[in-house]
Order: structure tokens, then sequence, then C-alpha cells
């Protein structure tokens, strides 16, 4: 079974290797020509990059096939493998898949994968310019994470067990007896909680891939906004849903009660999710108003920053965990990179477009009166940027040196609460009176309207049914329905 994920990877990374090259190629030859050879090489680009997307899920498939069949020919089964019976014994045998680092790895890149031919398959009649750039940067992204798998020794999901830890009767001997999952993650919680997150972290990639995509093409029209927005969306949602499976974890197997007092590793996940706040305003926007598109492109790559960060805290053993993954200069190097690269491409690429992705009206600003919708939006976008550097930073405090704030302390629920409160009550000023102003500039009239208008909004009552109902001020006696309201 080694020997067939092995040659998964290979077949994976050739896949890639192939797309990525070509794809620039031919992105180079259809500037001059859009037809004839450099349009066939740009769809063998999307082919190979459908099979990269197969020879990963042949690589999971063997794993897979490994924990449910209890084949401990691979060194990586054996480590993670689940001795649980019971209702769920079949779902802790499965999530070995993604239980420990090299195989977390490879289910991550699978994800990136199937994404990426998501968007293969969507582009492959039309070969537009925009999204093929975007698939070239997101196997970019993969190319990264299939070669580690590959090229790395220690983050190798498919290393061979040694023939010294077996017996006779091919049991297992020695130490390698004991290993096995650890029985504080065998929970329905906590085996959901890590696939949710890894959607969500992968989704994101494909928001990051248009933003760049964007800046290289020099297209500072909606258009990428539009494609990816459905991903940032879908990804976000699965991120959020993956935090709260992680809270449901830590308060019943591990007893930590209040937000702040769970599992320190969880605000790693977090940070990406907080962005991604940032990143949904700034697309609605760019879309509506035409503005906020170096918020637009600034977010998408600080989102895809965040969840490299996420992932570096949780593997380098600066915050101490039951379930962070075990430190590995390599990945470590590979994290470091993305967090760096993705972080410059985004400003590189906004310096050499500046005037391209600046406000739609020539001389004007983003947000042009402070009493206004895109003032509310603008202050979501600063709220959830400086929230989400304090609490990276407050996460990793007890690892930093002694001289710096917080340095080497490990803070408690209530420093975090003395932050997150004050901002909180803020956010929530924001998100009460945002739905009461308007694009551009909110007249005082106006606004004292609309807010007496839901005022009453909100005193409609059905008399028959005894539910509040949405009913404007004019229809308050009779509905269509035949109800009568009242105020």
């Amino acid at each position: 079974m080694s020997l067939f994920g092995l040659m998964g990877l290979l077949v994976s990374f050739a896949a890639v290797a192939v797309s990525i090259i070509c794809l620039v190629v031919g992105g180079l030859m259809r500037r001059k020509n859009p037809d004839g050879v450099g349009a066939t090489l740009t769809w063998g680009g999307h082919v190979a990059a459908l099979v990269s997307a197969i020879g990963l899920t042949a690589c999971c498939a063997v794993l897979v096939y490994c924990f449910m069949t209890g084949d401990t020919s691979i060194e990586y089964v054996v480590h993670y493998h689940s001795n649980a019976s019971g209702d769920f014994s079949w779902l802790y045998k499965l999530a070995g898949l993604w239980a420990g680092r090299e195989g977390s790895l490879l289910f991550w890149a699978w994800l990136i994968a199937v994404f990426n031919s998501v968007v293969a398959v969507r582009n492959m009649k039309r070969l537009e310019k925009l999204d093929s750039m975007a698939l070239l940067v997101s196997q970019i992204v993969l190319a990264a994470f299939v070669g580690v798998l590959l090229f790395s020794e220690s983050n190798m999901p498919f290393t061979a067990m040694a023939a010294s830890y077996f017996n006779a009767d091919g049991s297992l001997r020695g130490e390698a007896a004991l290993w096995g999952m650890n029985t504080l993650l065998e929970h329905w919680a906590m085996a959901i909680h890590p696939p949710t997150l890894f959607v969500g972290y992968a989704g994101l990639t494909i928001p990051f891939a248009y933003a760049i995509a964007a800046l290289i093409v020099n297209d500072s029209s909606k258009t990428w906004v539009v494609r990816s927005q459905r991903y940032a969306l879908f990804s976000w949602l699965f991120l959020g849903f993956g935090i709260g499976l992680g809270a449901v974890w830590a308060y019943v197997v591990l007893g930590w009660g209040g937000y702040w007092g769970w599992d320190p590793v969880e605000n790693a996940s977090l940070l990406s999710w907080l962005v991604g706040v940032a990143l949904i305003h700034s697309f609605t926007v760019y879309r509506q108003r035409g503005a906020f598109k170096r918020w637009s492109v600034m977010c998408a790559c600080l989102t895809l920053a965040f969840v490299i960060v996420g992932t570096f805290i949780s593997r380098s053993g600066l915050v101490q965990s039951v379930h962070a993954f075990e430190g590995d200069p390599v990945s470590l190097v590979l994290f470091g990179a993305l967090i760096i690269a993705s972080v410059l491409a985004g400003i590189v690429g906004l310096v050499v477009r500046w005037k391209s992705f600046g406000p739609a009206k020539a001389g004007a600003d983003d947000v042009e009166n402070m009493l206004s919708k895109d003032a509310a939006y603008y202050f979501n976008n600063v709220i959830m940027i400086v929230f989400t550097f304090l609490l990276a930073y407050m996460t990793i405090s007890s690892a930093l040196p002694a001289w710096m704030p917080f340095g080497g302390q490990s803070l408690s629920a209530g420093t975090y609460n003395a932050i997150a409160r004050p901002l909180g009550v803020i956010y929530l000023l924001i998100l009460a009176v945002c739905p009461l102003l308007s694009w551009g500039k909110t007249e005082g009239k106006q606004f004292w309207k609309r807010a007496h208008s839901r005022r009453v909004r909100a005193g409609a009552v059905c008399r028959a049914h005894g539910v509040l109902r949405d009913v404007p001020a004019s229809q308050l006696r009779r509905h269509d329905c035949g109800w009568r309201h009242e105020r």
C-alpha cells in the first residue's frame, strides 16, 4: 500500500508541474494570439489540474483503506489508528487521515486540488485570462504542499513500517503495539472539527488566487470579486462551523469554560475567520460601489496569510495543546515562506497597480462621508484587522521574549475579555446603525425617518398568530393574507 500511495504523490506532483508550465506558456502565447497553440496549452493546464486532484484522491483513498481495514504496512497508520469500539468507531478510524501532521497536510492538499478542479472545470470552455491566471496561482500553492509531502521525509505519509516492529504472525510488537490515536481526540466533535476547518482553509486559497490574478492581468473590474465571492462565503461558513465544533470538544472533553478559557490553539483558526469577515464586507462594497478595491485585494491576501499563521502556530510548538501537531522544521519553512509570499504578493501588486485599483472616481476617497454605510463597512474592516493582529500576538505571547509586552506570559481569559468586550461593544453599535445609513452620505432627517420606520415595523403584531411580522406602516390595518395588524 505504501507503494501505491507514493505513486499517487508522484503523479500528482508531475500533473501540478505540467499544469503550471502549460498555464504559463499558454498565457504568454495567447498575448499575441488568443487562439491556436496557446489556447491548447492553457486547456491542457486545466486538464492537468484535474489529474493532480485525481492523484491526491487516490493517495487519500489508500490511507482511508488502511485505517478502515487495519492494514499496518504504513507507519503513519500505525501511529494514528483508533482502537475505539461502538457506534462512532468508523468515524474515529476515518479521522486518522487528518489526525497527524503528514495526513493533515495530504488532506489539505487534496482539498485545495478539489477547489482548483472546480475552477478548472468552470473555465475549460471559455478559457478566460482571469480565471486561467487564478488557477495558475492556486496551482503554485498546491505545488508547495505536494512538494513538501513528496520530498520531505518527515512529512511523507506513506513511509513503510519497518519489519523489526512485526512479530512472526504479522502483529505489532514493542512500542509500536502501543501507538495509536490520543483517546482525548476520540470524540465526534473533534473527529469532524479538523476537516471542516481544512475545507475553510483550502477554499480561502481561491479568493487569494483571484486577487493576485486580477493584479497580474490588471483587471480592476468587479469580475474577480463575483467569481471568488461564493468561495469566500462557503469557506468562511465552514471555518465558523469548525470553530464551533472545536468549542464543543473543549467544553465536553476537557472541561474548559468560557470562550477564552478553551484551547488556545483554537485562536489560530479564529484569526482567518476574523479577516474573512473583513474580506466579505469588502467584496460587498466592491460589487455595489466600485470602492474598497485595495481593501479587497489586501484582505484576500491577509486571509490566506492568517490561514497559514494559524497552521504555523499549531505546528510549531509555540502554543502547547493536546491536539497541536508535532513541530517539523521543513513544514515550518514552507508555512513561513507562504506567509511572507502571500503578503508581499498583495503589497507589491498594489504598488504596481495603485492607480488601477484606486477609487472608482478619480481624486475621490473610498469613504466620502463618515455618516454613511461606506464608513460603517470601513470601521468594520479596521476592527476586524486590528483584533486579528492583537489576538495573534496574545496567542503566542508565552513564546515571546520577556522584554516585549506580555512576553513569556500565558494570558488568562480576563485579559482577552478586557480587549474583546470594548471592541465587541463598538462593533455591535456599528451593526445596529449600519442598516439605517445610506451609501455615500446619510442626511439627518433620512436617518431618523428610517429609525422610526424600523421601530414601527418591529411593533407590528399579528393578532391571529401572535408572532412579529415585518409589515410596513402603510399596511398595518390589513395585509394581503387577510390578517389584521395593529401597532
